[in-house]
């Protein structure tokens, strides 16, 4: 059976999917012909093959009959640069995941309310005319950080790891994912977005693309805390090597740099008379970040050039790419229910978790918040987070 869709709905929904006409055409079983005469409009494509190309574009199949394409465009500010290069048109995946935080969102902050939750303080109750050294002060109060304790990490992942636990108890959702939902063979792109944030009073969602560089991670984190403090939500890219045009990005980024490495502490550890990659070193140890972090600050503090920083930044992003290659070759991986906690938020999940104990909520419902296939994985998946 042919349906009546137009060829630009067609390759419309193909671009959209970032595929060629080859690569649609293998992907749908079938030749680079046929997907050409279908966007010419010289040949119906059939309801089986719209179904299917509906699923790979992430497009609903109606939609597919419309007049005209719609334009994508995101739900919240762009603050991505690109390399200064013309922002592209957003992947389906990204407004996908967009869509699905918000929804989860949307649901938690409903909860929220009903348990009788206060609004949180803290939200939108700065701007960028603050003064980074003091909103970097703040922060750690309103995340109720011990500075002995959080030096004690042994490492900038333990160090990350005690941020992400401290957001949460602060009332912050943080969602680490690296692909769409569950979807493993749908990746989220590094290069595209490094991470977005939803602002909100009751239930702010900080969304980190898993498959950015682990040690930009803490960074990104803390950036994006500055963007709820101004009540801003956003889509980031490389937040090290922002656009300092962007006046929101500028501030969050020395609100980051302030709060991981303040000024008087590192200038306090940086000698002079040792060489820059032991002086690097030992900040990293002694500040619990990461060396892509030390190298952007010690920029920041004219203690290198512009030339040593490039250099050295170059070099480690080199290291960084040859560390996630000899990853992805070894075998094995991490606890699936390790990475659940991390791809749907402590705080949601506990939320979703305590409704479908108390019969309040459908196990259909809880399925999908939480990107859980049956009762048997959702009530392992309760243990692990010690409900």
């Amino acid at each position: 059976m042919e349906t009546i869709i137009k060829g630009e709905m067609i390759k419309w929904a193909r671009e959209r999917a970032g595929l060629s006409i080859e690569e649609l055409a293998e992907k749908l079983k079938t030749n680079t012909d046929k997907v050409k005469k279908w966007e010419s409009g010289e040949l119906a494509i059939t309801v089986a093959k719209a179904r299917s190309l509906s699923k790979i574009s992430l497009v609903p199949y109606g939609l597919l009959f419309a007049d005209n394409p719609p334009e994508d465009e995101l739900p919240i500010a762009d603050f991505r640069t690109h390399g200064l290069e013309d922002i592209i048109i957003p992947s389906a995946e990204l407004l996908e995941t967009i869509s699905d935080a918000r929804l989860k969102q949307e649901w938690y902050r409903d909860y929220l309310i009903a348990e009788d939750s206060e609004p949180l303080k803290y939200i939108g109750k700065y701007d960028i005319n603050s003064d980074p050294e003091l909103t970097a002060k703040n922060i750690k109060k309103i995340l109720r950080i011990d500075e002995d304790e959080y030096l004690k990490c042994r490492d900038w992942e333990r160090a990350f790891g005690y941020l992400l636990n401290h957001a949460e108890d602060a009332g912050i959702t943080v969602i680490v994912n690296s692909s769409l939902k569950n979807n493993t063979r749908r990746p989220l792109d590094e290069e595209e977005f490094r991470g977005f944030v939803l602002s909100d009073r009751y239930a702010p969602i900080i969304f980190i693309n898993g498959r950015d560089a682990k040690p930009a991670r803490t960074f990104t984190l803390i950036h994006e805390i500055a963007h709820l403090l101004i009540g801003v939500s956003g889509v980031l890219d490389n937040t090290l090597e922002i656009n300092h045009s962007v006046p929101q990005e500028r501030w969050c980024n020395q609100v980051a740099a302030e709060f991981l490495t303040p000024k008087e502490r590192f200038i306090s550890i940086w000698n002079k008379k040792e060489s820059i990659d032991k002086n690097l070193d030992n900040i990293r140890l002694r500040l619990k970040v990461s060396r892509l972090v030390c190298v952007y600050r010690a920029y920041q503090l004219n203690l290198i050039s512009c030339d040593e920083k490039q250099k050295l930044y170059s070099e480690e992003i080199t290291r960084i790419e040859a560390m996630k290659e000899k990853r992805r070759e070894e075998h094995g991986g991490p606890d699936p229910y390790l990475l659940r906690r991390f791809k749907t938020g402590r705080n949601l999940a506990l939320a979703v978790i305590s409704e479908v104990n108390s019969n309040r909520m459908l196990y259909r419902d809880a399925f999908r918040l939480l990107g859980i296939r049956n009762a048997e994985s959702l009530k392992e998946f309760s243990g692990r987070l010690g409900y």
